[in-house]
Parts: structure tokens; sequence; C-alpha cells
């Protein structure tokens, strides 16, 4: 505790409360208006928060996006790999006599991270042992042998891809918006083409499923470009002839697309091998968030020193913490200028940021409890510009409702909580209102830097305005 600071107001039935800094004789004067016990305690204290890097486990949740490849940076190393069922073009059928000219596997992706110029070889095995049904839970850190043997005779591919991300394959699929995504094509083996084809009893997903159980997307060489995909799709094509009014013989063609997307099962699969957190956490300056590696911060609030504080000010009254921000600077956001790029500038910070107890996060992702200001809040990465053009980032959080909480619950000495990315599911209430409705563990490539305690110039210290009536 470093900074004390006392003040005391009225309370009159019939007057508002203003809160005001008052000097001793002032409020001994209008005190001997009161009963001691009528009088509000306001008082402000900074306390000296702890931190460390935690490392956390895999964890179910439904993919925001899809990584594919590998690399290498200063927070570890990460493979990412990607299981997916198609959908079912269900009622389709093959025209008469269709006849098969061939099968591609199409991957879109928005950008990608790393390295783009370095080359990366794209493999793709059918998942022959089992697939994927809608009531189990997927983790990100599934154990491939389940669903794939890997065995040669598995292989969609003549021989792995090569390609670079900044050559594109493609230049015919735009998104919606219009603008170009590049694209890797890969041709299925004449083998799997024709298993693909004969996959057509398209009369329920169960059914297509049991021909066609998915594919295995991964990488086999390549640690400095990852994708981020956008769609996944198979594209078979094929003709048919048909006669015109009894004379001419008209060959018409045709592809049929199978699609990865919503209404099937997918998994983006992680294997990170992080850096030593031990030696990570010798930097005294700074403590990392990185997803999707589940690599979290971990700030421990001294909860029995603030009760005491608080508990020796404002006695038997009831305490509220009336305002507890904690402004979280962010040190590692790129501006953009190739002349300060670093290897490492792909890692960008979280867009939201969830502070929440560490004994509340398997609860919250596990729809067991619902998220309140009282166990969590999330916040928004928020962007300042000074008068010299500088512009700094932040994270922002009101501890207040979640401390007052806290402080009444006398349950721990220490309270622990961990930074977590997230990514929200928001629905607009008004014109300029939103409302969050779902929050699920963000999986896409993120880094975030923030100051640690152990920083000679930035502590981590949170100022607690508290009240007792």
């Amino acid at each position: 505790m470093t900074r004390k600071i006392q003040i005391v107001f009225l309370l009159l039935a019939s007057l508002p409360v203003f809160f005001t800094s008052c000097k001793d004789d002032v409020v001994s004067a209008g005190s001997s208006l009161l009963e001691s016990e009528d009088s509000i305690i306001v008082r402000a204290d900074t306390f000296s928060l702890t931190s460390c890097i935690v490392q956390g486990g895999a964890v179910t949740a439904t993919p925001d996006s899809f990584l594919l490849g590998e690399l290498d940076s200063k927070y570890g190393h990460l493979h990412a790999d990607l299981l997916t069922q198609l959908a079912c073009p269900i009622g389709f059928k093959y025209p008469e006599g269709a006849e098969l000219d061939s099968v591609c596997l199409f991957l879109y992706y928005r950008c990608s991270q790393g390295d783009g110029n370095a080359p990366l070889a794209v493999n793709v095995y059918a998942m022959d042992r089992a697939t994927f049904s809608y009531s189990e839970p997927l983790r990100s850190d599934t154990a491939i042998g389940t669903y794939c043997s890997l065995e040669d005779s598995t292989r969609m591919l003549n021989h792995p891809a090569i390609i670079t991300a900044n050559r594109y394959t493609d230049s015919t699929y735009y998104s919606p918006t219009g603008s170009y995504l590049p694209t890797v094509t890969l041709k299925l083996n004449d083998k799997w083409a024709k298993k693909v084809f004969a996959a057509n009893d398209f009369s329920s997903q169960e059914a297509f499923n049991q021909q066609m159980k998915g594919v295995y997307i991964t990488t086999e060489f390549g640690g400095s470009t990852l994708l981020n995909l956008l769609d996944v799709n198979v594209g078979v094509y094929y003709h048919f002839s048909y006669v015109r009014a009894g004379v001419d013989t008209i060959r018409e063609e045709d592809m049929k697309g199978l699609y990865a997307n919503r209404e099937v099962r997918q998994l983006n699969r992680y294997q990170w091998q992080a850096s030593d957190l031990h030696a990570l956490e010798q930097n005294a300056d700074t403590n990392f968030i990185i997803s999707p590696a589940h690599i979290y911060t971990q700030l421990s609030f001294p909860m029995a020193a603030m009760k005491a504080a608080i508990t020796g000010h404002v006695g038997s009254r009831r305490p509220y913490v009336n305002r507890a921000h904690l402004t979280l600077p962010v040190l590692n956001h790129y501006d953009g200028s190739v002349s300060n790029q670093t290897r490492d500038d792909w890692a960008q910070p979280a867009q939201n940021m969830l502070l929440v107890r560490k004994s509340d996060l398997p609860k919250l992702f596990n729809d067991e409890i619902v998220l309140s200001d009282s166990i969590a809040m999330y916040a928004t990465l928020q962007s300042e510009t000074d008068t010299l053009d500088i512009t700094t980032y932040s994270y922002e959080f009101d501890l207040s409702t979640l401390l007052t909480k806290q402080l009444r619950e006398d349950r721990f000495e220490t309270l622990d909580m961990l930074l977590v990315p997230v990514s929200l599911t928001t629905s607009a209430t008004t014109s300029s209102t939103y409302a969050v409705i779902d929050i699920e563990y963000n999986q896409s490539l993120t880094a975030t830097e923030i100051y640690s305690a152990q920083h000679p110039e930035h502590k981590l210290e949170l100022e607690v305005v508290y009240s007792g009536f």
C-alpha cells in the first residue's frame, strides 16, 4: 500500500451526497450535525499486484479461424493443421452417364503470417479410421491417430504441394466483397478422385460421412509461414452427354462443390512448443498472452491486505469499491512501418481480452456459469494518439463490482486472475450499442505483451476508491 487519502462526507436525508474534498475544520463542523454512524467514509489506496506467465491446457472450442502451417518466433514454435468433414449436398444426383474429369481441393486464405516467401509443403490425407460425431467435444490437441492411420494408401495427393504464401496459385476466386482471395489448388490423385466421385449417397449427412469420413490437411516442412484459411472446399469436375432434339449429341461440363462449412464438424489442431517460460519470466520487463498457444498472464490481487486496509478505515460499515480501474498498456503493436518491421511483427495483440478469476475459467467456457462482472470482464484494445502524433494501445478493466463481491466473501488471501484472449459474438441492441451474446477462446494467432509487475518503472498497481456506509 503506497498512498492514502481520507475524506469524510455528510449524509443528509433531504440532500444528495456530494463527493468533494474538505479541510479538517470543515469536516468537523459538518460532522457535528450527524451521529458518527451516519457518516460515509471514502478513501483511496493504491495496491501493488504481482504477475507471472501461465501455460494453459488444450481447450474445447469452436474454431474462429483455420490456421495451417508452421511458424517459429521468440514465443515458441507453432504447428497448425486441420481435420474437417465435407457437407453433403442433400438430394443432389449426378446426371445420368456422368463421367469424372478431376477432383481438386481449394484452400482460400485471407492472409498469412511469418515469411510469405518461404516454401511450405502441404499434404492431404483421408480420415479413414473414424469421423466426427455431432455430440463429441473436440479438443485442440486431439490425437490424429484417432481419425487417420496416415498410411500411404490414405494420401490424397501424388506428392506434397510446395507453395509460398506470397505467390498466388489461382486468380479466379473473389470474395463477396469483390476483393481477391489467394488460393492454393491441390489436385487429388486418380485413386482418391474416383473415391470422392463414387461417394454419391447424398440422402443424408450421416450416409455421406460413411462414404467420405473427411480430410486431414497438414504441412510436412516449412517453419516460417502460417496461412489463415477462410474457406476450404472440394470441387468435383465431371462431364456428361445428352441428345438434343433427337439429333445432336451435346457434351456438358460441370462442377459440384463439397464444402467444409458450419454444417459439419471441423477441428483446427495445434501443437505448440513453447519457449522456456521460466526464461521468458526472467525478462522482468514484460509478460505475454499468446493464442492459440494458451499462454496467459496471471495477475494476483492482495485481497487480505486490501481487506485489512479497508476494514481499518471503514470499521463495521458495509464496504463498497466505488472505483477500481486497471489500465494495461500494450507494448508490441506494429505501426505498419516497413523500416521498423521485425520477424515477430506478425504477432499482433488480441482485439478482445478477458480478465477472469482463475478458478472460474473452465466453468465459464464450459457454460457452467454465465459471464458477469462479478467473476470476469472483457476489454477491447483501445488506441490513443497524443499531441506528438504518438499512438499508444491499452486494455482497461473496471473491477469495482468484482472486488466488492470478493471483499465481502472473504475467501482468498490472494485473488488470482488470468488475462485470456477471446472472441466475442455480439448483437445490436440499438443503432449505436450492442450486447455480447457469446464469448469463446480466441484461436486466431495473437501475441500481447504488457508490463510485468517486476518492471522497474511501470509497476502493476491498482488504485482503489472505496467507501463504507
